[in-house]
């Protein structure tokens, strides 16, 4: 087996993707939450479909923003709580 050089590589991994990025559409599965999972597989979505992707990207991010403002909010209040008890002793 021959070894392929870069430009080969890439040809085959992005013929690759977009066969899998139609199957999955033909099925009529969701190739939008496919994209999500493999970032390769965005440049082969549709218009409407890049939109979707976006629109859902920045919930995902936001959702684990406020996750994240959560834990350090509930962290904050252990400390307090920790520091008051030690206060308090």
């Amino acid at each position: 087996m021959s070894r392929l050089n870069a430009e080969e590589r890439k040809a085959r991994d992005n013929e690759r993707f977009s066969q899998r990025v139609d199957e999955r559409r033909v099925k009529g599965e969701d190739v939008v939450a496919y994209a999500l999972a493999n970032n390769k597989a965005f440049k082969f979505l549709t218009k409407p479909e890049k939109h979707d992707f976006k629109v859902r990207q920045a919930e995902l991010q936001q959702e684990a923003k406020n996750k994240s403002e959560q834990k350090m909010t509930l962290k904050n209040e252990q400390e307090l709580e920790k520091a008051q008890a030690a206060f308090t002793e």
